[in-house]
Order: structure tokens, then C-alpha cells, then sequence
């Protein structure tokens, strides 16, 4: 089962901080990543799509969509593996993945969310 939340659903954004690792805010902001991979916290889980993003506090992305699966694996089967990790296999992310995230935060579900560059005024907002 997994839960879909695209743009149309949320009406005004909100501005929130996201730290991403070097490596993948690279990728992201090279435009060859558009899907980052969470777990379910409350605080990724209170998400909505049209929320903007302030990776790593500077760099503002909006929430095209949001998608939760109920693991690692359900959420490879229906993401291309090419838009969250460029350079890798699907089998490979799921390594990386679960060396990242242990068994009981996967259990939290896996959160797949889609984003795109936004105007740089968005990275002056305060967070909310």
C-alpha cells in the first residue's frame, strides 16, 4: 500500500529546512536527483506537496509530490531508482538505504520525495 499526496492538495506552502548529505545535494542540485528517500518521522510526515524546501538551509525546492510505501523495497518497485540515486542500481540503493536507515526507523515506511528548484526568494523566507 502506499499513500500519494501530489501539488493540487495543499493550499498554503510552508518553508522548512531539510539537511541533505553533501553528496546527494550535489546531485540534486546538478538536477540529475529529483527524489529524495526519508523515513516516516512526524516531521517528514507533516510534508505536503508546494512546501518549500530549504536544503541544508540554503538551496529552496519545492515538494512536487510525496509517497509513502511501507518499506525500502515497495518504494524501489515503483521509483526510478535513476532519480534518486543517479550513478545506481536499484539493488545497490537498497544496500545504501539500509545501511543509512536500521530496520526499526524503515518501519516507520519509506517516504519518496519529489522536488524541483525554486526562484532564489524562497531561501530568504523563515521556517514554520
Amino acid at each position: 500500500m502506499k499513500t500519494e499526496n501530489t501539488m493540487n492538495h495543499h493550499p498554503s506552502p510552508r518553508v522548512k529546512v531539510l539537511w541533505v548529505r553533501p553528496e546527494y545535494l550535489d546531485e540534486i542540485l546538478s538536477g540529475r536527483k529529483t527524489i529524495e528517500v526519508r523515513v516516516g518521522y512526524s516531521n517528514i510526515r507533516r510534508l505536503r506537496p508546494g512546501d518549500i524546501l530549504r536544503l541544508n538551509d540554503v538551496h529552496p525546492y519545492r515538494i512536487r509530490r510525496i509517497t509513502t510505501y511501507p518499506d525500502f523495497e515497495t518504494l524501489l518497485a515503483h521509483e526510478p531508482a535513476a532519480a534518486i540515486a543517479p550513478d545506481m542500481d536499484a539493488a545497490a540503493l537498497l544496500q545504501v538505504l539500509r545501511t543509512i536507515y536500521p530496520p526499526d526507523k524503515e518501519a516507520l515506511g519509506a517516504v519518496a520525495i519529489e522536488v524541483e528548484a525554486v526562484p532564489e526568494a524562497y531561501s530568504k523566507r523563515r521556517e514554520t
